[in-house]
Order: C-alpha cells, then sequence, then structure tokens
C-alpha cells in the first residue's frame, strides 16, 4: 500500500501555527489580553512587562472573572462567549469573537491564568505549559482575571528570532497600549515595564482628557471638537488646529466602534481634509471615533484585527472628510479647553514625542521659522536662512547627462551648442520670488524656477555629508540646554537612538528615564530651531532605529535631517537671503536635484516661451 503523503498536523502543531497568526509579537499578545479584559467589563486594568513583553507579560482586570469550568475552556481553541453562530459575525459587538487569543497565547508560553467572580467565594488558578493544562487549583484574590504569560515563544525559536530589540519590543507594547487607553477613557489604565511604571491613567472624563494624560497639554489645548451624524453612522473625535503638524502620520488614531484599526480609508479622508491647511509632506494629529452599525462592518478581515472592511466605504469617507474640513473651516473657537502656556507643565509631551519648557521653549518660538497657515499663506520670519559661512570653494562643475540618441554628426557651431549647460544660478538676474516659494531667475536663453526647498535642501545635504566624511557634523552649542521630554511609550527606543542622533549634530545627554537634555544642534541650522528639528528627527525614527540594518540607510536619514532643516516652500526670503542661496547652491555638487531626486530648477526657453506667444 502506498504511503500517505498528506495527513493532518497534530494538535500541539496546529496550535502554534495559528499562534502565529494570531500572536505575532509581545504586542500581540498584550493587545488580546486587555482586550479580553475590557470585554469582561474591567474598569481597571493594569499591565506589566519585562524584557520587551518576552520574559512576562501580566494583565490584571476587575471584571466579572470566570467560573473554573470556563477558565479551563477558555484555554481551549474557539472557546469563546462573545459568538454562538456563524450569524453572530455579520454584527460583531465585542472587541474579541474568534475564540483564538487565549489558547495561541497558551501554546507558546508559560501561562498562568488566576480567576474569580464577585458572588465566589474562592477564586480558580490554572498553569499551563505549551498549552497543556497542569494544574488547577483554589485561589485567594480579588474579583476579576489575572493572567501571566511567561517565555513567550519558547518552544518556537524562529518566532523568537525574528523579534526586533528589546526597546523596539517595548515601543509596540505602549503603542497598543496608547490606542485601547485612547479609545477607552472610562477605564484607568497602568503599564508597568521592567518595575518602572510607564503609564498610570486613572478613569478620564472625555476623550480630550485622555490625550492630555498621554501626550501633555500642549497637543491636547491644540484639538478641536467634531461631529457627524449621518443614518447609520457617526463620524467625531478630537483634530489638531492647522498650525500643527508632524513629520509622520503616527498621531494619527482611527477607531471603529471602540476598536482601533488601522484603515487607508480613514486614513486618506483625514490626511485630505487638511489638503492646503498644513504644509506637504506634514502630517496632521487626529483622533477618530466611527460608530457605524455591526452589520455595515466586517471586523474578521485580518488575523489581528486591525483592519476592516466597509460595506459602503464611499459614505464612510465623505463623513469623515466633512467632519474633520467643516471644523477646519473655522478654527477661531477651539471648543477643546485651550490651556495657556502659564499653566503648561514643563514635562508636557508635544507631538507625542518631544516638547521644550519655560524660557528656552519661547526664545526658540521666538526665533523659529513660522510656517505656512491658511490665514497667512506666505509667512516671513525674522530669522535670517541659515547658511554657515565657510572657506571660499571652487564653483562645483557638474558634467550634464549624455544619452546615446543625443549625439549625432552634425557639426556643432556657436549657435548650436554640443550640450545643453547648467547655469551658473548667482551670475543670472533675479526676477524675484513667486508664490512665496520658487526664485524667478533671466538667463539668455529665457526664465528659469528654481525651488527653494529643493535648492537649500541640496546645499544642506552635501554640507552634512562633508562633514560627516570630515569626521562628524559641527555642532553649536546653545546657550542654555533644553530640557527633552519623551513619549513614554517610545522612551526606551528614542534612548537608544542617541548614538545616530549625536552622529547627526545633536549634542544630547540622557537625564532620567523619558528626558533628554538638548545641548546643541547641527551647526548648518543652528540652535534656535534645534528642538523642532530633534522632534521631527524623532517623529520619523523608524522601529530599526535611524541605520536600519543597511549600510545606506544612515544617508537616507541625513536626506531627511536635511530636508526637516531646509527652507519650506511659504517662507518669503529677503533679496540678500535669495542671493547667498544661489551662491552656495552654485558651489554645491548634483545642484541640479534635490536629494531626493526632484529638480532644483525647470527651464522655459526663449524660443517656447515666444512661440506660447505666437511669435
Amino acid at each position: 500500500m502506498a504511503e500517505h503523503v498528506v495527513h493532518i498536523l497534530p494538535e500541539q502543531v496546529a496550535s502554534q501555527i495559528a499562534a502565529g497568526e494570531v500572536v505575532e509579537r509581545p504586542a500581540s499578545a498584550v493587545k488580546e489580553l486587555i482586550e479580553n479584559s475590557l470585554d469582561a467589563g474591567a474598569r481597571a486594568i493594569s499591565v506589566e512587562i519585562e524584557r520587551g513583553g518576552v520574559a512576562l507579560i501580566a494583565v490584571g482586570d476587575d471584571g466579572c472573572g470566570m467560573t473554573r469550568e470556563d477558565a479551563i475552556l477558555s484555554l481551549r481553541r474557539h472557546a469563546t462567549s462573545k459568538i454562538r453562530s456563524a450569524a453572530d459575525l455579520t454584527a460583531i459587538r465585542t472587541l474579541g469573537f474568534r475564540g483564538e487569543a487565549l489558547a495561541s497565547i497558551a501554546s507558546v508560553s508559560h501561562l498562568k491564568l488566576q480567576t474569580r467572580r464577585a458572588i465566589d467565594a474562592n477564586g480558580v488558578e490554572l498553569t499551563a505549559d505549551g498549552g497543556n493544562i497542569d494544574d488547577t487549583r483554589e485561589c485567594a484574590m480579588a474579583a476579576g482575571t489575572r493572567i501571566e504569560v511567561r517565555e513567550l515563544f519558547f518552544n518556537t525559536p524562529a518566532r523568537l528570532k525574528f523579534l526586533k530589540t528589546l526597546a523596539t519590543e517595548q515601543g509596540a507594547i505602549a503603542d497598543a497600549f496608547q490606542r485601547i487607553a485612547l479609545a477607552n477613557h472610562h477605564v484607568a489604565f497602568v503599564l508597568i515595564a521592567d518595575q518602572r511604571k510607564i503609564f498610570e491613567l486613572p478613569r478620564a472624563a472625555s476623550p480630550l482628557e485622555r490625550v492630555r494624560q498621554l501626550f501633555g497639554s500642549k497637543l491636547a489645548g491644540s484639538l478641536l471638537r467634531f461631529e457627524l451624524d449621518r443614518p447609520g453612522l457617526r463620524a467625531r473625535g478630537l483634530a489638531a488646529a492647522s498650525n500643527e503638524s508632524f513629520a509622520t502620520g503616527r498621531m494619527i488614531f482611527t477607531f471603529v466602534n471602540g476598536r482601533s484599526v488601522r484603515d487607508r480609508i480613514l486614513i486618506r479622508a483625514i490626511e485630505q481634509a487638511y489638503q492646503t491647511l498644513i504644509p506637504r509632506g506634514r502630517h496632521p494629529a487626529a483622533v477618530l471615533f466611527v460608530d457605524i452599525r455591526p452589520e455595515d462592518v466586517d471586523v474578521n478581515v485580518h488575523p489581528m484585527k486591525t483592519e476592516v472592511r466597509f460595506r459602503n466605504s464611499g459614505a464612510v469617507f465623505e463623513a469623515v472628510y466633512h467632519a474633520v474640513r467643516d471644523r477646519l473651516a473655522d478654527q477661531t473657537d477651539s471648543n477643546a479647553a485651550a490651556t495657556s502656556k502659564a499653566n503648561q507643565a514643563p514635562g508636557d509631551v508635544a507631538m507625542g514625542l518631544i516638547t521644550m519648557s519655560t524660557a528656552s521653549e519661547e526664545q526658540a518660538a521666538s526665533n523659529e521659522p513660522r510656517e505656512s497657515s491658511p490665514s497667512s499663506p506666505h509667512s516671513r520670519s525674522d530669522a535670517p536662512l541659515r547658511l554657515v559661512p565657510d572657506a571660499p570653494r571652487p564653483a562645483a562643475f557638474q558634467r550634464p547627462l549624455s544619452l546615446a540618441y543625443d549625439r549625432d554628426d552634425r557639426p556643432t557651431t556657436a549657435n548650436t551648442p554640443a550640450t545643453a549647460q547648467i547655469p551658473m544660478y548667482s551670475q543670472l538676474r533675479v526676477i524675484g520670488q513667486i508664490f512665496a516659494g520658487y526664485i524667478a531667475l533671466e538667463s539668455d536663453d529665457g526664465l528659469i524656477l528654481i525651488d527653494q526647498h529643493a535648492a537649500h535642501e541640496r546645499v544642506t545635504f552635501e554640507r552634512l555629508r562633508a562633514e560627516l566624511r570630515d569626521g562628524g557634523v559641527r555642532v553649536q552649542q546653545m546657550l542654555a540646554p533644553v530640557p527633552v521630554e519623551l513619549n513614554p511609550a517610545r522612551a526606551a527606543q528614542i534612548q537608544n537612538a542617541v548614538g545616530e542622533l549625536r552622529a547627526m549634530g545633536f549634542d544630547l545627554e540622557p537625564f532620567g528615564p523619558t528626558t533628554l537634555l538638548l545641548k546643541g544642534a547641527p551647526a548648518v541650522f543652528g540652535p534656535e530651531g534645534g528642538a523642532r528639528l530633534l522632534a521631527d528627527m524623532i517623529d520619523s525614527l523608524g522601529e530599526a532605529g535611524f541605520r536600519g540594518g543597511k549600510e545606506d540607510a544612515f544617508e537616507t536619514w541625513l536626506k531627511q535631517l536635511a530636508c526637516h532643516g531646509s527652507v519650506r516652500v511659504g517662507r518669503v526670503l529677503e533679496a540678500a537671503e535669495i542671493h547667498s542661496l544661489l551662491a552656495e547652491l552654485d558651489r554645491t555638487e548634483f545642484k541640479t536635484n534635490c536629494p531626493h531626486g526632484r529638480p532644483v530648477h525647470i527651464n522655459f526657453g526663449r524660443g517656447q516661451i515666444e512661440r506660447m506667444f505666437r511669435r
């Protein structure tokens, strides 16, 4: 008889495969356990982790608890109290529903479950290794449930090997914790990492108060309440005023029926609502809650339940877009309990990442270039465009790109040059600045428009790269150190990247677990905007830090640094600043393109212009 090739996997192997889909990393386990606590009606939830959640995850709550029989059954796959039939999947009203999470976590860890109902005299304690229950006993405890997960992925070394650094995993846990806490302001939360309290959030009266607890008064004071009701749909939440913008979309939080999701439709609706209101390449801060009939949204489309599918996605997009856009149309009254600077705590976390304190903040704010806003599309700053004087350099020569089909056998004459010459910008006549973003120049051959941001970005990038090649980015010390308060959720990850930040020219010194002292900034930018520039770089920090494991990754972050520190479109330049920028650009290699490849100038030939006028 032929040997069977197809066979049924053992239950243990099947459980570990399922665990790989549900429990991708420690943050996934924390999210699932907290959601179970919320479904149990908890009003206070505590989370404790060690070594990024790999050594220990402990989640305790004051929810309804379980009987002994239910506790035993809860460790089996597809055992749940939340749905009864397939029809229930079309109208899910709880955060959990598949009955996979607890069984999946138990199958890849050493798990201890303690639970007690309020009506029971004693609780019950279960211990399980790799999904197999070892012991069951009575225990003394308060009403609620506590689950301890130790040595996560101990029996799946392949999954353990692909985890990130401990700081990164801790940051992912804190991020998931923040998202759940934002959606449940009526619940008290505590997060402890390696015996250090990261968050302690008492019950809040509103989502705005929870934002203040998590991110500080500065951000909370800039938020605008919005709300829009449509049949079967409600879009509500908080959106930052248009004078606040961020380097990444990390501060956009979206929730559907109380569930944290990362939905492209919702994020795109928010981003489009801010079009023309914030500088291009910047992102808003928003907390969006979409309340929709359960039968009009499918949450069972992703193992992690972080994605949803709407029955009528167009209607959802329109509702969110108009809710935010209509609120931004009139920002005179924030309706958000604005907080004055006098009452603002120096430790507030601005932009979810960083804030400056007291006198240093006011000094930096007064010297820092302002970005354009809806009420002032073209802003003028008292601070000059910063181009650090250097030893005179010869003009850089850039050979024009030669393509095979450009060559022919025709003789060249004075009127037919062999190659197009790259202009010396500083030798051309400056016509002026248009749209507060482009410098118009007149040449013998026509009209040239220069993108001031792209030009300054190329100058800054080449200077930074040259300084780094010569031993390190030049640092200009600040008159007084500026305390930088970090978001506790990402503090450990940011502390690990201090070395890279120093290499970029930020003179930083650790000052406690969630604080850095900024003593100096890259000389090419000067110290005035150092804290804001540092905030943008920290906001852009990825999970793998600035290097990301690639040889050219650090140069990519130098491009990012140059981009954030360069003059933006919307900044009105003085004549002297324009001439200084053009002179520096002529002394820079690869001056025709910014470091990201965008053109620095566009040429409108004289003949082209004359043809447009039919001459």
